[in-house]
């Protein structure tokens, strides 16, 4: 199973607390997530999106595990000590991370977005100039009647 053996941050290891329960769950649940949300950036980033799309699946059973860990950590919130306990602060300190790594993974899909929305406008307008008609002078130099132009539309729905 993936929450056997994740590895915690090493870094200041005097200040990481021994979990257990829910709490030691949350935090390798929230390492795991991080791990794989900037794996799929550094995809995203890359322009490799179909690999990205592959992490898909992973990415939604860890988002659940993670909601479902949470709500029963709020449940039983004296598992993790007082307000102030060294639990707290290290989760909180995970979960800071985690936060971070979701507001980078999301500059990023926006950034893709609006060049995408841009790309598939200009397209659209390319189309509707190629379609709509020229206006010209016709015979005793009046203005040649044009017929109505075509609709043109053009649409992408593809989810990354």
């Amino acid at each position: 199973m993936p929450l056997d053996n994740p590895k915690l941050p090493t870094d200041k290891a005097d200040d990481r607390p021994t979990l257990s329960g829910h709490s030691a769950r949350l935090a390798k649940l929230t390492i795991l997530l991080q791990d794989l949300i900037r794996q799929e950036t550094e995809l995203l980033q890359d322009r490799r999106p179909q690999e990205a799309k592959r992490l898909h699946g992973e990415k939604s059973r860890l988002m659940a595990e993670y909601k479902e860990t949470i709500g029963k950590l709020k449940v039983n919130e004296y598992q993790l000590g007082e307000k102030d306990s060294r639990d707290r602060k290290y989760l909180r300190q995970l979960t800071d991370g985690l936060r971070e790594t979701i507001r980078d993974h999301a500059r990023v899909v926006l950034r893709l977005k609006s060049v995408t929305e841009g790309l598939i406008r200009s397209v659209g307008e390319e189309v509707s100039k190629k379609n709509s008609p020229v206006l010209g002078y016709g015979r005793n130099a009046s203005m040649r009647a044009t017929g109505p132009a075509k609709p043109t539309s053009l649409s992408l729905n593809q989810v990354i």
